[in-house]
């Protein structure tokens, strides 16, 4: 068994409750709960939350609720404690669970074909923990990142790192893209997977896609990106 678990919880310092902001006519936590119905390979959607917004809006469509205990709730919690949390709550309850699809609760850029795809991949592959949705770093690879330090900047981590600045010559670098995570329920437990995804495990696959998919939302900007990726989605728009 499949479950779609949807991480979302209350308040929002960037963007005031942005996981409830009204994105072309649909709450933003809509769009992941539809991805995951839209799914085939999803047997049932649960939301963690702190949220009695979310909540409402999450029962009104049909998902089983996760009210997060309190030492989960506030801005510095682990995400990962939350998902462990939540992937041993929903683990309690169906008999047969095998593989979680983590979504978060503030993107509008995920869909059931690509959940089907990771679900399909980790299914086809036995010797594998988990499938995550990343994109290759460009102009923003971390040979180029930066630091600010007493006032200057200086590359970041290592101040005499040489790096040309020909980015085609750089070792390809990835990003999760804020879309999905799937992973077998048990890697929850291993703490293995790669930093700081520990609740991957140790063996995790790719599927690349193109900047900016994936982006979730923190700002204005991230809302404007939401609504150009819908308007090329206008299906999942109108859905």
């Amino acid at each position: 068994m499949n479950v779609a678990i949807i991480t979302a919880r209350a308040g929002s310092k960037s963007i005031r409750n942005k996981n409830i902001l009204p994105v072309q006519g649909r709450p933003l936590i809509g769009y992941p709960i539809r991805a995951a119905q839209e799914a085939g390979h999803v047997s049932a959607i649960y939301i963690s939350t702190d949220s009695p917004e979310i909540m409402e809006i999450g029962r009104q469509q049909g998902c089983q609720i996760i009210q997060r205990p309190e030492e989960l709730c506030g801005d510095h919690v682990n995400h990962g404690e939350v998902i462990k949390h939540a992937t041993e709550y929903v683990d309690a309850r169906e008999i047969d669970l095998q593989n979680v699809v983590l979504l978060l609760g503030n993107t509008v850029m995920v869909d059931g074909p690509l959940i089907d795809q990771a679900l399909e991949l980790l299914q086809s592959r036995k010797d594998i923990d988990s499938v995550m949705s990343v994109w290759e770093a460009a102009d923003d690879h971390p040979l180029r990142a930066l630091e600010i330090v007493e006032g200057l900047l200086v590359s970041y981590g290592d101040p005499n790192r040489q790096a040309s600045t020909e980015r085609q010559s750089y070792p390809k670098a990835y990003y999760y893209d804020q879309g999905v995570w799937v992973f077998r329920k048990e890697c929850v437990q291993a703490r293995d997977g790669p930093n700081p995804w520990w609740w991957m495990g140790r063996r995790s696959v790719p599927i690349v896609r193109p900047w900016v998919t994936g982006r979730d939302i923190h700002t204005e900007l991230d809302v404007r990106l939401a609504e150009w990726w819908l308007s090329t989605h206008s299906d999942l728009a109108k859905s």
